[in-house]
């Protein structure tokens, strides 16, 4: 599923291109579109969406500029429109050249089936950091993108508007937690990781937690 990473803006946002070569999907385009134009050329990729795991304006300011290069439309969980209507922090949106966002042209919901760039993903509602966080499975590849949901050894901040560190916690541990197996993990910050460590060694949801950050 995963063609590239690549790590953008001053927040080191992880942008991801997914897919089945050469159609792919742009997942939460944060910053710096022109490389994110360069990876996809380079590898002789067709954009189709642009696919968002939440609404936060580092994961979102450079979707525009991704949606006109491409001709494409853009997806995001309903509860999440309401970042991408009205700004989140005006200072931070001038560092990283944001523009508004064009209206949604579909949803991401659970439960409804997401078949896009030769793929057949899977989505999990998974708020906390944010109320319409989701998550990207892909069977076929087991591997995940989990947005801000959680992070190698970490999981999202819970103390922006919106967030709700216990609704964060369930979501992780009956939702990702649940799933049968190992996966892999790619997060919207930071490095790759697996299910199975994290079950294991997360601080705040593992079997070996020891921080209560709500």
């Amino acid at each position: 599923m995963i063609l590239a990473t690549l790590t953008v803006g001053p927040l080191q946002e992880n942008c991801y291109l997914v897919g089945a070569p050469p159609r792919c999907a742009v997942v939460d385009p944060g910053a710096e579109s022109e490389r994110i134009f360069r990876a996809v050329e380079e590898r002789g990729l067709v954009p189709e969406v642009v696919l968002l795991t939440h609404g936060h304006v580092d994961h979102i300011a450079h979707v525009p500029h991704v949606c006109e290069r491409f001709g494409i439309g853009l997806r995001v969980h309903a509860a999440d429109l309401p970042y991408l209507e009205r700004p989140q922090w005006p200072e931070l949106e001038a560092l990283l050249g944001a523009r508004p966002c064009p209206p949604p042209t579909g949803w991401l919901a659970e439960g409804e089936p997401l078949e896009v760039a030769g793929l057949a993903l899977e989505v999990l509602h998974t708020p906390g950091h944010t109320p319409g966080g989701v998550c990207l499975l892909d069977r076929a590849s087991r591997e995940i993108l989990v947005g801000d949901t959680i992070f190698s050894r970490g999981v999202g901040r819970t103390d922006l508007p919106g967030g709700d560190g216990r609704l964060l916690e369930r979501s992780i541990r009956e939702k990702l937690f649940a799933l049968e197996g190992d996966w892999r993990l790619f997060p919207g910050h930071g490095p790759e990781t697996d299910l199975d460590s994290e079950r294991l060694e997360n601080p705040f949801v593992g079997a070996a937690a020891r921080f209560a950050p709500w």
